[in-house]
């Protein structure tokens, strides 16, 4: 049974700091104070609250990635993403990120969290590993960020602002515990069950999931700093063929508020018709390279049009319209009901190929056969067939270990690109490609950069500054450039 039936429409929780346009699930805590909820309620509304941010409509993180690395662009005859593709990052530039991780997804799974019923215990897991992913990509876009006194801001307007790299070290700490509780559950733990839409209550897997995620905390820290690897290597694993962790809280065709909000905002909306961002997004010239012209992934990812892959740099006013243009393709976009993606199983075997290539952690596996196993299962993401004669040739492993990374990389770009963009453009700030995988630098009709180099970073809203000015960090013009998080300095 879908969780949208079980849950029905009369769990409304009150919620007084923000309002929702859609009714999928009515039951968002305050993040001040939580008037109505359960764990039950508040897990699924969280996760699917996770999809809207990191992937769904044009103010998604994945839009802001697929920009900032130059995969997307705008249609000659359509003035979209002029503010990201033109570098334009103030306060006010797409304050909900900063916003609504904290007030939607991070307050209830901070609600549950804090639940203090024993049987609770494996949501109480759950809400730990996911506010770790939050966090992480908190500190990734911003920098330092309320995190100790994130949540309590009836008593404390003014939370502080912690440390990044003191966060990330504690989100390590946190992962553990949450592995820890899944190894050793309350004794009167009950099952999460269908209220859990990302791994169904599979703890064996969220266990895995929470190893994947401190992979890609400590490899986010490599190679500017030398964090401890002790932690994966505790027998548990990391996410497994076919074990991408999907989030799905029953997506319904043409209703409105209850298609994949990615789908409904770039293919079509729930009131049948063409949805004005997938008119707009275009393919780019950088975003179809990625692909060898004997990739079958590359009509998937996509549209031809007359037989070709016509593209358009961004800021290309004037140049072809949308019509002539190749857009986001149908193994990206698959159907108003698809599931959202939070982590592919090709990403977990590319941050494994790319830790043991460094000699990081210990593994069953070489980096070769665990790249090989990554590539195969992004071919399986959008529907592309076997990888073998591609790996036998253009996408074969071997080289030297900048070469090796590099081939990493280009390969876990490509299975992130258009799905999850934010992911790609943070770690194209860590490994700085180089050759034919660098990220182009936007620029103007003129030919003329928008900036030194792509964006590293976001500024705090305008809303932090009003309310808790004494605390956030002071940026000004030109930080977007220069003004980089710890691991990248």
């Amino acid at each position: 049974m879908k969780i949208i039936k079980r849950l029905g429409i009369a769990l409304i929780t009150v919620l007084t700091i923000t309002s929702c346009s859609d009714n999928f699930f009515d039951v968002n805590d305050d993040v001040n104070n939580p008037t109505f909820s359960t764990p039950e309620l508040s897990l699924p509304s969280a996760q699917k609250r996770t999809v809207d941010l990191l992937s769904g409509d044009y103010n998604s993180m994945n839009t802001l990635g697929n920009l900032w690395t130059y995969t997307w662009a705008a249609a000659g005859d359509f003035a979209y993403f002029e503010d990201e593709t033109t570098y334009r990052v103030t306060s006010a530039f797409r304050p909900t990120t900063f916003q609504n991780a904290y007030i939607q997804a991070l307050a209830n799974y901070d609600y549950v969290e804090k639940n203090v019923d024993p049987k609770y215990s494996n949501y109480k897991a759950i809400a730990m590993i996911m506010k770790a992913y939050h966090f992480q990509y908190l500190v990734d876009l911003y920098g330092d960020i309320p995190y100790t006194e994130a949540f309590n801001r009836a008593n404390n307007p003014k939370p502080k602002y912690d440390d990044a790299q003191t966060i990330y070290n504690d989100l390590i700490v946190k992962l553990t515990a949450a592995q820890n509780l899944i190894a050793n559950p309350s004794s009167t733990a009950v099952a999460v069950g269908n209220y859990d839409i990302m791994c169904g209550g599979d703890m064996g897997k969220w266990a895995k999931f929470a190893n994947t995620l401190k992979l890609r905390i400590l490899l986010r820290q490599v190679p500017k700093l030398s964090p401890d690897f002790s932690s994966v290597n505790n027998g548990i694993g990391f996410l497994g063929a076919g074990e991408t962790v999907y989030a799905n809280p029953g997506y319904i065709n043409l209703v409105s508020g209850k298609q994949n909000p990615f789908y409904n905002g770039f293919k079509i909306n729930d009131a049948g018709t063409v949805a004005a961002n997938a008119n707009a997004t275009r393919a780019t010239p950088y975003g179809v390279s990625r692909f060898d012209n004997s990739d079958p992934r590359k009509p998937l990812y996509w549209l031809t049009v007359a037989g070709g892959y016509p593209t358009i740099d961004q800021n290309g006013i004037g140049g072809l319209p949308a019509t002539s243009l190749s857009g986001i393709g149908n193994g990206i976009l698959k159907s108003s009901t698809m599931p959202g993606i939070i982590m592919q199983s090709a990403e977990s075997f590319f941050l494994q190929a790319e830790a043991v290539e460094r000699g990081l952690i210990t593994s069953s596996g070489t980096a070769k056969s665990l790249y090989d196993q990554g590539v195969q299962e992004a071919f399986n993401q959008v529907g592309a067939g076997s990888a073998d004669v591609l790996l036998a040739g253009p996408y074969a492993y071997g080289g030297t270990q900048p070469q090796n990374i590099e081939r990493i990389f280009r390969q876990k770009f490509i299975a992130n690109m258009s799905t999850n963009g934010i992911e790609n453009w943070i770690e194209a700030r860590r490994i700085e490609p180089t050759g034919a995988n660098a990220i182009p630098v936007a620029k103007n009709q003129a030919n003329v950069p928008y900036g030194p180099n792509i964006p590293v970073r976001l500024f705090y809203p305008t809303s932090e500054y009003s309310a808790n000015g004494a605390n956030v960090p002071t940026l000004v013009s030109g930080d977007q450039f220069t003004k980089k998080v710890f691991w990248d300095n």
